[in-house]
């Protein structure tokens, strides 16, 4: 969980717009100034040798936030950063199509005179831009545009790859990362736990830091403990009691491997009152703008501090930071992409767009809002924001290219036959304890 910054601006304060942003990255914070442009890079280094960026030739620099996953097809480096130059050199500004990870990433060509920036497919890693008359800046947080006196200050959207004019500075969209297929063919869900295992084995692998989740007694983080055992991957798994099945978190630790370590986090008001306090002051105040493709539901006024799940979220990272973990295995986007929060054209949340019923062809309501939008994209800041303040990265198997490719290509009376259904033949394959047909949060 790094995090980036650049800009054209000739007179800036670093402490002030490096405030929110430095806490992603405590181990380094790397300042260059080159041709009238200053890159800021804070890293928190998890994989590979210790690397500070940015990365520089005679005419490139980039750097980025995030994991390369398979930086290994483009050649031995010692850091997955390190392929990402030579791919540009290769494959121009759209590069990041042939990239499999989570990131977000800017690249300046000095001799084009051009910065390219983009997000991963789901934008699992923030980045937002500002163009001003003639100064233009582009950073991991809002609040670091603000820092530096942008007013106007955008979220570069999902799936998104854009450039910038460094003589006349505009931001404009020149490609998509990816093109999803929406047929509807697959008679069987094995193709689609192959990839979620592999989506999760690719995530912890080479990893130097202790991995973690937070564990309740439903699906997603029940699919994630399932193939962390089923990998022999040490973890950390931290359940925050209140709403959740005692008696099937007590079967999950019960089948947990040798190397985990499970604790149980009580929500008394000593340890609410920490995580708030946090929140409150290490946070970057964030709205969410979620909505429902019906169009009766609208919701931009609820702010991240005023989330319980913010608390609950915060309760774990707390935890787990003070255990020394620093990376984290989120479950999100499984609610969006697998149930849109509801089942059978019954809406659980209002924010539902179609009740969770897949119809027979997928392109009639592809992408649905919170595909990419919506609560993805306010829920993954929520995860970004709060484990980004505590020093820690967020990862996000749900939200691998591939798991969501096989997810889209089950047939859709699969999907439609109970809720969360490839969810539940892997967690029924493996009798892994689980609260079935039911959706349970902090």
């Amino acid at each position: 969980m790094c995090s980036i910054f650049l800009t054209n601006k000739p007179t800036l304060d670093i402490d002030a717009m490096n405030r929110f942003i430095r806490l992603r990255g405590p181990d380094h914070t790397e300042i260059l100034r080159r041709d009238g442009l200053t890159f800021v890079h804070n890293l928190l280094s998890i994989n590979g040798a210790f690397t500070v960026q940015p990365f520089q030739t005679d005419s490139i620099v980039t750097m980025y936030n995030g994991e390369i996953y398979n930086h290994r097809e483009f050649g031995d480096f010692a850091s997955d950063g390190h392929c990402l130059i030579p791919l540009y050199k290769d494959r121009g500004a759209l590069f990041p199509q042939a990239l499999d990870g989570e990131f977000a990433i800017i690249t300046v060509d000095f001799a084009a005179r051009c910065v390219f920036i983009s997000t991963d497919i789901f934008a699992t890693k923030p980045l937002y831009v500002s163009v001003d008359g003639p100064h233009f800046g582009v950073a991991s947080y809002e609040s670091a545009l603000h820092g530096a006196g942008f007013a106007a200050v955008k979220k570069v959207p999902a799936n998104t790859i854009m450039r910038i004019n460094l003589d006349s500075p505009d931001c404009v969209e020149i490609g998509r990362v990816c093109e999803f297929s929406v047929a509807q063919y697959r008679g069987d869900f094995d193709a689609w736990i192959d990839a979620f295992e592999r989506a999760v084995q690719k995530r912890v692998a080479n990893c130097r830091e202790r991995v973690f989740i937070g564990l309740s007694s439903g699906y997603d983080s029940g699919a994630i403990s399932l193939a962390l055992n089923r990998l022999k991957q040490p973890y950390n798994a931290y359940s925050v009691l209140g709403k959740e099945r005692e008696d099937v978190l007590r079967g999950r630790v019960a089948a947990m491997n040798g190397r985990t370590m499970h604790r149980y986090i009580v929500p008394d008001d000593v340890t609410r009152s920490s995580a708030r306090r946090h929140i409150d002051t290490q946070v970057e105040r964030m709205y969410y703008k979620t909505y429902s493709a019906q169009g009766d539901y609208n919701e931009f006024n609820l702010a991240l501090q005023d989330d319980s799940g913010s608390t609950g979220l915060s309760m774990v990272c707390e935890r787990a930071r003070a255990d020394g973990c620093k990376v984290y295995l989120s479950g999100q986007g499984a609610d969006e992409i697998q149930s849109d929060y509801g089942f059978g054209g019954r809406r659980l949340y209002p924010h539902s767009n179609f009740g969770g019923l897949f119809p027979e062809n997928l392109a009639t309501i592809f992408p649905w809002p919170s595909f990419f939008g919506s609560s993805q994209e306010s829920y993954l800041m929520k995860e970004e924001h709060v484990a980004g303040s505590y020093g820690i990265e967020a990862r996000y198997p749900f939200l691998d290219r591939r798991v969501v490719q096989e997810f889209l290509a089950i047939d859709h009376r699969l999907k439609n036959a109970r809720y969360k259904s490839a969810l539940r033949s892997y967690l029924e394959r493996n009798a892994f304890p689980t609260a079935f047909d039911v959706k349970i949060g902090f």
